[in-house]
């Protein structure tokens, strides 16, 4: 920055006010290690292609470009915001040319601010603030301040989702925050409305891989495998895809990637398994398909005989150490990440895993994570059950003064719970009993639970 410039921001000189656009390219690293050329030439594509057609039809000025990223300028909100929407346009179109490579995504994020510019950036904590927005998008989104979504008119043709109070990195107040996206990119309305919202995520459990060519222990993979998905289907807290479904990827050498598009799965069990005197030794990880990382995986040794019967404690370990792993790893995201960026399930086994906690920072946070999931699934049962069980457990920890009012308090979600699903177990559970318990004492009633 010049000398002068910065002179006359010293000295209180007026600074024009810009809408800035982040945009950055999702998994960059990743990319570039595995396809270096063909990233590299994409990219150039893609800014080439932003410099000639959409900065000119939108207003806007090249700040800047990285080597994953672009810096834009645009006079006001409107612009800005229908540049990003061509933006996230021309990156499908771009993905279609490229229909064999793997398909790139961009999130952007958009704050109005004043600034103080050169020829070379721009600087501000405004300008600070459009980059940490664009943290909060996922792949193919954008997410913009308050101060952009209030300059919008009414005939933007883009739907705009109210993300909430988000926290962002050295930023010391959270600041509220906007999805936007193209109208008609996601339903307004349900197809089904009386559908309720399932917030659970999905395991599914590849068949296990024999390093044996003996045929008489193929069928070990596939028992291992049949009773893994039983005793997962057991847990309320799962979905768990179907052996029907998850057989055909048997011995094939497919990605996590394929495996994650065809199942829409959260986890992919799998592993291989070797016997050595009737003793099978099976290596099983569990994996991450939002985050392509393994969060789970360790040897196991079961005796072929028990196991064919049901009988050895191989199986028993294995779901144990799955679920736990896989609620590890659900409360580190709530932990880590602010909450409207997160996934429903998510934040639910996140919720569940702090509310049995006994910190009150821990159980105070999973009331606020239930309230988030109730006012974002309006339809869903789940969470005002869980608030339900939540106002119970905090009587039985013996951190209220008044436990008939938080009795009352449990009642009322579940009745709005089974106002959403009269079936819901849940919530029919805390109703029966706190009502029993009530007849009891009212006082002190459920401080034994």
């Amino acid at each position: 920055m010049h000398s002068t410039a910065v002179d006359e921001w010293l000295h209180g000189a007026a600074r024009p006010v810009k809408t800035i656009v982040f945009a950055d390219l999702v998994e960059s690293v990743r990319l570039m290690e595995e396809h270096e050329e063909q990233t590299i030439r994409r990219w150039l594509q893609l800014v080439g292609r932003i410099e000639r057609e959409l900065l000119p039809a939108h207003g806007g000025r090249l700040v800047k470009s990285t080597g994953d990223g672009v810096m834009l300028e645009f006079a006001s909100a409107r612009p800005a915001v229908q540049a990003s929407l061509a933006l996230q346009a021309m990156v499908r179109e771009e993905n279609a040319l490229f229909a064999d490579a793997e398909p790139i995504a961009l999130r952007v994020g958009a704050h109005t601010t004043p600034v103080v510019a050169d020829a070379h950036d721009m600087y501000g904590k405004g300008v600070n603030l459009a980059a940490r927005l664009m943290t909060l998008a996922g792949p193919n989104e954008i997410v913009v301040s308050p101060e952009v979504r209030d300059a919008l008119t009414a005939d933007l043709d883009a739907d705009i989702e109210d993300l909430g109070e988000c926290f962002l990195k050295h930023v010391a107040e959270p600041v509220r925050s906007y999805r936007v996206r193209a109208a008609g990119t996601q339903p307004l309305i349900n197809a089904n409305p009386g559908t309720t919202d399932d917030l659970r995520p999905t395991i599914s459990v590849i068949p296990f891989l024999p390093r044996s060519a003996s045929p008489e222990y193929a069928v070990l993979g596939d028992v291992l495998a049949d009773e893994t998905i039983t005793a997962l289907s057991r847990s309320s807290e799962w979905h768990v895809i179907s052996r029907l479904s998850t057989s055909v990827f048997r011995g094939r050498d497919a990605s996590l990637i394929d495996i994650s598009s065809s199942l829409k799965a959260t986890y992919v069990l799998s592993g291989a398994y070797t016997i050595l005197n009737n003793l099978a030794v099976l290596t099983a990880e569990l994996c991450d398909t939002r985050t392509k990382n393994v969060v789970w995986s360790k040897v196991l040794r079961g005796h072929v005989a028990g196991i064919l019967l049901g009988e050895d404690p191989l199986l028993e370990e294995l779901v144990s150490e799955v679920g736990f792993a896989a609620m590890r790893q659900e409360l580190q995201l709530v932990r880590s990440n602010p909450l409207p960026t997160l996934h429903s399930y998510t934040l639910l086994l996140g919720a569940i895993a702090l509310m049995h906690r006994t910190q009150a920072a821990d159980f105070s946070k999973a009331h606020q994570i239930l309230e988030f999931l109730a006012e974002r699934h309006r339809r869903s049962p789940i969470p005002a059950a869980w608030l339900a069980k939540w106002h119970v457990l905090r009587v039985a920890q013996g951190w209220v003064t008044d436990p008939a009012a938080e009795a009352g308090l449990a009642l009322s979600k579940t009745r709005e719970a089974l106002d959403a699903d009269p079936s819901c177990s849940l919530a029919l559970a805390v109703a029966g009993l706190v009502h029993s318990n009530l007849k009891k004492d009212p006082v002190t009633a459920l401080q034994c639970q």
